[in-house]
């Protein structure tokens, strides 16, 4: 869904990561630049729960990181084009950050119970389909099956919904959101996947 925006805003990505490729990033150092900010983040999202300043702090950096994730393969064409170990360090530590920071909340609020279930259900839901959104892109893709732009929650719209929700005090809540647009992503990637391989 926010594929469509991100391409939209390519010229301002290019833009940013020319001027980040002159003072000597990299795109596997944005990439590792992405973790190291989600880390932060999420410790702060732990160490905050509950703390308006401190949730505003964590959601920001949030933003920051996936800022970080959205500029790596502009930096990457801009330097002559990405790598094979580029994309794999990309793939797997998107994942990590993506762990980190539900794990994060799910633990800082883990007495918290929404929906009438506690909130370890609701972020191993989240982890686990969160995790399907990607692994169904790259099996899909293996099988020659583009799933970019399909489904309502990618990467950028999670963090998204994490952060803004992280902004009004209520992470938690956002990894609820995530639980379920995660999931159905997943089952709708599915469901292209299997329909292009039959017909």
């Amino acid at each position: 869904m926010l594929v469509k925006l991100k391409e939209a805003l390519e010229g301002l990505f290019k833009a940013a990561a020319k001027g980040l490729y002159r003072v000597g990033l990299t795109a596997n150092g944005a990439t590792v630049l992405g973790l190291i900010l989600a880390f932060i983040s999420a410790l702060t999202f732990f160490l905050g729960a509950r703390n308006l300043p401190l949730t505003v702090g964590a959601s920001a950096l949030l933003l920051a990181s996936g800022f970080f994730d959205a500029v790596d393969g502009a930096l990457a064409r801009i330097s002559g084009g990405g790598t094979k170990l580029g994309s794999l360090l990309d793939s797997v530590l998107d994942r990590c950050g993506d762990g980190l920071v539900i794990s994060a909340i799910t633990l800082g609020y883990l007495d918290s119970v929404l929906l009438g279930l506690p909130m370890a259900f609701w972020g191993l839901t989240a982890l686990f389909g969160s995790l399907l959104v990607s692994y169904v892109r790259a099996k899909g893709e293996s099988l020659g099956v583009q799933t970019a732009g399909v489904g309502l929650a990618e990467r950028p719209e999670r963090i998204l919904l994490i952060a803004v929700l992280g902004f009004l005090g209520l992470p938690e809540l956002g990894v609820l959101l995530v639980a379920f647009a995660s999931n159905f992503t997943a089952a709708h990637r599915l469901i292209h996947v299997a329909l292009r391989l039959r017909s």
